[in-house]
Parts: C-alpha cells; structure tokens; sequence
C-alpha cells in the first residue's frame, strides 16, 4: 500500500504536467509593442524615399490560430510635425477611419515543434480593413522563437500595398498639391517585426 501510494501521486503529477503544456500550447500570443514595429515606405519626385511608422498597435494570435492587428492610424509618425497632421487629416482621415485591422489566419500546429533560435517560413491570407475598404493579400512571413514564451513575425518577403484600392489616392493627390510636390507614389512598401509574448 505505501509503495503504491508514491507511484499514485506521481501519475497524479504526470498527469497535471501533461495538462499545463497543453494549456500553455493552447495559449494565446499577445504583441508586446515596446518590442515591435510597423513601417510603411513613401517615395516622392521618383527617387526620395523615406520612411513612416506608427508607434501604437495591438494583436493577438490565439491558440486556434487567428490574427488580429489593430493599427491605431493616429499615431503616424513621419518625423515632421506638419506631416503629421496633413497625413492624419487629409490622407487617413482619422476623424472617420481612426483605425486600420488586419485579419487572418495560421495553422499553429506547424510552430509547436519549433526550437528555440529556429524560424519556419508560412504563407498566409489576410484580410485589410483600412479607410473604409478592405482588401485580401496574399503574404509570405517568417516565425522566429526566441524563448519559449517570446516569438517574432517578420516578412518573408517585401509587401506592397497599393493605395488607390482603399480609395487613398484623392488623399495622396492632397498631399501633394500642399508639399507643391510633382508625384508620390501610389505604391507603397511595408516593412514590421511583431513580438508576441505567450499569456499564461
């Protein structure tokens, strides 16, 4: 009887332990902003690039795979004050489209296995709501592991989305009657790296 006992509790342990990595493999993944960025490209008189971020986002991944980001879009930055207030006011519109959302989906059972300091290619579809339109994209993204609890999504490759289809371009033509500016390109080049840390 006292032999079993030790040998009852230690499958009762098992058992709590099998249990705790299956929750924590089902845990949602949340973004941890200090960590991460989201920046677009802009490319005026053919041949002057620069480069805009925004520095307030919210995501999750949860555990059956679905992807949210929120792109608080009052929250440019272009490093030039009245830039600022001209892409908020005529470009966004953030008085009516204060946000941009991105949904999509992945298959997370590709990931359980991944070791720490390993990366796995995905592909996946998203879907973009962003100034009153929403557009589906196709797009290659990188999964890095860097703890057990900490993950990071960069792109595979380079994105571009094209502003006429979320009907941005008036916006872009008032941005470039007010620089006095001959062309900024329609095209624009996305660049992120999003950390997420696993919850309890």
């Amino acid at each position: 009887m006292t032999f079993i006992q030790p040998l009852y509790k230690i499958a009762l342990l098992s058992l709590f332990g099998l249990a705790l990595m299956s929750h924590m493999a089902r845990a949602d993944w949340v973004l941890d902003m200090e960590n991460s960025s989201l920046s677009f490209g802009s490319i005026k008189k053919n041949s002057i690039g620069e480069s805009n971020s925004f520095y307030r986002l919210d995501g999750r991944i949860t555990a059956e795979g679905d992807i949210t980001l929120l792109i608080d879009l009052t929250s440019v930055e272009t490093w030039i004050d009245i830039r600022n207030a001209r892409m908020k006011e005529f470009f966004f519109e953030t008085g009516k489209f204060p946000l941009a959302e991105l949904r999509g989906k992945i298959d997370m059972a590709q990931f359980e296995k991944l070791e720490i300091g390993g990366q796995k290619s995905v592909e996946a579809s998203f879907d973009l709501d962003l100034h009153g339109f929403q557009q589906t994209f196709d797009a290659q993204l990188v999964v890095l592991r860097l703890s057990d609890k900490v993950a990071v999504v960069i792109p595979g490759e380079i994105i571009f989305l094209d502003v006429e289809e979320f009907n941005l371009l008036p916006g872009l033509e008032r941005l470039k009657k007010l620089a006095n500016l001959p062309s900024i390109s329609s095209s624009v080049p996305i660049s992120f790296r999003l950390s997420f840390n696993q919850t309890p």
